[in-house]
């Protein structure tokens, strides 16, 4: 018998955060794509890394993240810009957001990507 058989292995598994909404793709490369949000913080952007990889030349690396906060029994999800090249925009506003909540059914563009956003 192997000698390193017998030794203890832990491994590392990180578990998932429960799914609070989703953003699905209105427009764009991933139309009809439907992105889990978790209950935890979501990132945004063209990086592999990204929670939710979008295809947009117009979508920054690092783009936005979405925060899932239950404060006192409220459930809030918070939009945040990562000082992205492009801008966030919500609701068909023509004005760039830094920091937002959001609501179900509200609209979200990243870059050229439009999304609706719908949670739990």
């Amino acid at each position: 018998m192997a000698r390193d058989s017998k030794k203890t292995r832990i491994l590392s598994v990180e578990a998932e955060q429960p799914v609070a909404g989703w953003l699905v793709a209105l427009t764009g490369k991933h139309k009809g794509t439907d992105f889990r949000v978790r209950e935890s913080k979501t990132s945004i952007g063209s990086d592999e890394g990204s929670d939710i990889k979008l295809e947009d030349e117009f979508i920054s690396g690092q783009h936005a993240n979405i925060k899932f906060v239950n404060k006192d029994g409220e459930r809030l999800f918070i939009l945040t810009d990562l000082d992205s090249s492009n801008g966030t925009f919500l609701n068909d506003s023509e004005e760039r957001i830094a920091r937002e909540e959001l609501v179900d059914n509200d609209t979200v563009t990243f870059g050229k990507t439009k999304m609706k956003f719908k949670c739990l």
